[in-house]
């Protein structure tokens, strides 16, 4: 899932040849196709995708039907290519990053239609820095968490406030957290009354610093310490660093987090580093951590650098395996044994033939279908997987530009 920093450093490291990429941004995952505890009839819903040029001068957003034939609309609302999106009930919101830093909101059936657009900059003049909006998690229609990445605060806001001056009504502090001027705060999730913010921590120079999940009581807004009898920060440590993704699982009560380590960099002569994987976190066993899927090491790293990942259930996983600049492949791994589907040879097999491509960000809907974005100068678009197997139930839908973040929204009540 995109742009974990801002994106005229991005074109800055291209330029520079770099190997380093900023992968979809995933920021909050909010389905609840994971809800094994209540199982519904599912919703009809929609695809809400951002997309990006492949010069990154411009982007805009797409709608699609999660139901075949996945009829929909694309470059709806052009604007630069720094944005990301996200999803709540029958509303979406995209988020112009830096250098636009706001949040535009619209309904699901009016995708060309800007419903309100808000700041996330600070207007005090305290904060000097770009706020660097990351994404929205949502606790109800009135009340949500902005997350602010080049900020030590993030925002408590009002998604469906009439004025500007209605907007945000609250602050959470994570200065405590903060690296050289900020936490680096990526994505979150909401599961019961807790919020889990994942905290990168990265320096300076982009080298990630030991992470953290934060995690916050939605009733008070106030930080809970997360290890009472230990000394430091009240979060959780986790044990890989530049993590990315965060998401529940209602099945186990596990919340998963995806953590990419150090890309490389070709212009410095950096190699990447291999401090990233899959961990989980159990929240009815003290917050306790656990590593379920090594990225590897510098001598052996068979999937490469893991830069995006979706849950479908217990013993079914998917994540984006990253071994250089549009050099991406999509494998499958069992959550509950930490292992990869294989082959013959011991080694992880790209799911369906998607290897080697720009696989920017994962996603899955209420009938478990896994929604790849795959960025591609001729034939750009989704793929749609049968998240069970793997096996394809849409090749492509096209995009017109390279999609990146995709978001599923709920459809109108019938």
């Amino acid at each position: 899932m995109t742009c974990r920093i801002k994106n005229s450093v991005y074109a800055l490291l291209l330029a520079l040849g770099s190997t380093v990429f900023f992968p979809g941004c995933t920021s909050n995952n909010n389905d609840t196709s994971n809800d094994t505890e209540n199982p519904v009839t599912p919703r009809a819903q929609s695809a809400v995708i951002a997309t990006v040029a492949a010069d990154f001068t411009s982007g805009a957003h797409a709608v699609f039907s999660t139901e075949a034939p996945f009829e929909g609309v694309t470059q709806q609302v052009p604007t630069i290519s720094d944005i990301t999106v996200t999803c709540d009930g029958e509303y979406f919101y995209r988020i112009e990053r830096f250098s636009r830093e706001n949040v535009s909101r619209f309904h699901i059936t009016k995708p060309d239609e800007v419903l309100s657009q808000y700041s996330t900059q600070d207007s005090s003049g305290t904060e000097t820095a770009s706020s660097n909006p990351y994404g929205l998690v949502f606790v109800n229609e009135t009340k949500a968490y902005l997350l602010r990445y080049g900020s030590e605060k993030a925002w408590i806001v009002n998604p469906s406030a009439a004025t500007e001056a209605e907007y945000k009504i609250g602050e959470l502090d994570l200065s405590a957290y903060s690296v050289d001027g900020s936490p680096n705060m990526s994505s979150g999730i909401i599961v019961g009354d807790r919020l889990y913010l994942v905290l990168q921590r990265l320096d300076q120079t982009f080298a990630p610093q030991d992470a953290y999940v934060a995690v916050f009581d939605t009733a008070t807004d106030t930080e809970i310490d997360t290890a009472p009898d230990s000394d430091g920060l009240k979060g959780i440590l986790l044990p890989v660093k530049n993590p990315g993704d965060i998401e529940a699982l209602a099945a186990n009560g596990l919340l998963y987090i995806q953590g990419t380590g150090r890309f490389g960099s070709s212009f410095s002569k950096r190699d990447p580093e291999y401090t990233g994987g899959i961990a989980t976190i159990d929240p009815a066993n003290g917050y306790a951590t656990q590593l379920i899927l090594d990225d590897g090491d510098a001598q052996s790293h068979p999937a490469g650098l893991f830069t995006g990942m979706e849950i479908i259930s217990e013993n079914k996983g998917y994540l984006i395996g990253y071994a250089g600049f549009t050099d991406n492949t999509l494998f499958s791994f069992d959550p509950s044994s930490g292992t990869f589907d294989v082959d013959t040879n011991g080694l992880p097999v790209p799911v369906n033939g998607i290897k080697n491509t720009s696989v920017r960000s994962l996603a899955q809907d209420s009938k478990k279908q896994l929604w790849v974005s795959i960025a591609d100068d001729a034939a750009p678009g989704v793929t749609v997987l049968n998240g069970a197997d793997g096996s394809v139930i849409k090749d492509r839908i096209p995009t017109t530009l390279n999609p990146s973040t995709i978001a599923i929204c709920d459809a109108p009540a019938q």
